[in-house]
């Protein structure tokens, strides 16, 4: 599970910034409480964020989407001559620095892990990754650019190749990306749950796409989705997998770049013995209840744009429940009736329907979710700019609401900050 995310300096996120799935101590609703193995504190379902446009909202997920691809991408896809895609803060002309900071806090097979690292446009200038087995701090590794020493300090508990990974590991490449990519037992499940459980969500929902066609491949989790549709008063009552064929020029320019590519891989120019790729693709069409009996699928471009959300985000939210992690979601009331925003939330928070722990963290404009009583106040937290255009990120928590008042109400007065101001173009004008 995830615990805690750090950041500073990457885009409007200037000065460090953490985001926290740690429970506090209140005392309502404990469903959305995960009482995990290996940490003493409980930890969060659900996070929401909320702030006005331009606030910063989306900058948080794209931060720890940008430490899931430096993990995930820097030993294996970043070429070695190549600027480092970091994206500091611009608008500080006295700061001028290009160096972000990431770190991550993580709860893996009961043993609580914390992966760090800072990076400019040319090198990684720090790493770290420190295990906690038993609530004790144990060292892994420290690296540390430009020291006279040797570059990467390893701790005792910490076994494997690792003088040999070292020596491969580039100076705009993660030891951790390196050593993932030559099988490391230890840093491998870290490596995995990093790049495999944390999914993002930051495109249109306004089409369908082969990644519902997945999810609906699953038996179990397209029953459950048909279920949550016809609930939902979509007009769905079923649907069906369907194949369409591929434009024939696009198919044979993407299998000869296939081809080429697999050649050059295996050094050899000779024809490969690897299957052509499928003609055809798979779709899902849904179907609608006619004025009969029968059901009739609909073409997906006859869907309606809110169809399209709620499918494409609770297939995705369906698919994450029962593979366990995290989902991030950027401004998930989009195209989505607040009813259906809401369901989705609960899903999370239900131990029931989420036995595995998976967890949600998504940024909105929907102020219903407030007074909803399904999420508890320090699963809600803000983001608003100071005069120099810096993100800063805050918890409900850090406020002291009555425990029954009106959240919604406080929140568009502006008690907690995180709202846009409003007011005329000429400050000095008169109504009337």
């Amino acid at each position: 599970m995830l615990i805690r995310f750090r950041v500073e300096n990457h885009r409007s996120l200037r000065d460090p910034q953490e985001l926290s799935f740690v429970a506090s101590s209140l005392k309502g609703l404990q469903n959305a409480v995960v009482n995990a193995e290996g940490i003493r504190h409980g930890l969060l379902r659900v996070a929401a964020i909320y702030g006005a446009n331009a606030s910063g909202k989306t900058n948080v997920l794209h931060a720890l989407s940008f430490l899931v691809a430096v993990v995930r991408d820097s030993h294996r896809s970043w070429r070695p001559d190549s600027p480092l895609p970091v994206q500091p803060f611009l608008l500080d002309e006295g700061r001028k620095s290009d160096t972000s900071t990431f770190e991550i806090d993580l709860l893996i097979g009961g043993v609580r892990y914390q992966l760090g690292f800072a990076l400019n446009s040319a090198e990684v200038l720090r790493e770290w990754l420190y295990a906690f087995p038993n609530g004790r701090k144990q060292l892994w590794y420290e690296r540390e650019s430009g020291t006279d020493s040797k570059q990467i300090r390893f701790g005792k508990s910490f076994s494997g190749e690792n003088r040999s990974i070292e020596g491969m590991t580039r100076k705009n490449s993660l030891f951790l990306s390196a050593a993932a990519q030559n099988n490391h037992e230890q840093l491998s499940p870290i490596y995995r749950w990093i790049t495999q459980n944390i999914d993002f969500d930051f495109g249109s929902r306004n089409t369908f796409s082969s990644a519902l066609a997945r999810v609906y491949s699953d038996p179990e989790i397209g029953k459950r989705l048909s279920e949550l549709a016809a609930a939902a008063d979509l007009g769905i009552v079923g649907f069906e997998l369907g194949k369409e064929a591929m434009d024939e020029d696009l198919y044979n320019a993407l299998n000869t770049f296939i081809q080429t590519v697999s050649k050059k891989v295996k050094g050899t120019e000779n024809d490969t013995d690897d299957d052509p790729m499928p003609k055809e693709t798979t779709k899902v069409l849904l179907q609608h209840k006619g004025s009969g009996s029968s059901a009739v699928p609909f073409p997906n471009a006859n869907e309606s744009a809110g169809t399209a959300a709620f499918l494409t985000i609770v297939g995705s939210a369906l698919k994450k429940i029962k593979s366990g992690g995290v989902l991030c979601v950027d401004e998930l009331d989009s195209s989505l009736h607040p009813l259906l925003a809401l369901e989705i939330v609960r899903m999370f928070n239900d131990p029931d329907q989420n036995p595995l722990g998976s967890q949600l963290l998504f940024n909105t404009h929907d102020v219903n979710l407030l007074d909803s009583d399904v999420l508890r106040r320090d699963q809600i937290w803000f983001t608003e700019k100071d005069k120099e255009g810096g993100t800063h990120l805050y918890s409900l928590s850090d406020f002291k609401p009555r425990t029954h008042g009106n959240l919604k109400r406080g929140y568009l007065q502006g008690r907690y900050g995180a709202v846009p101001y409003i007011g005329t173009r000429d400050p000095d004008r008169k109504s009337g």
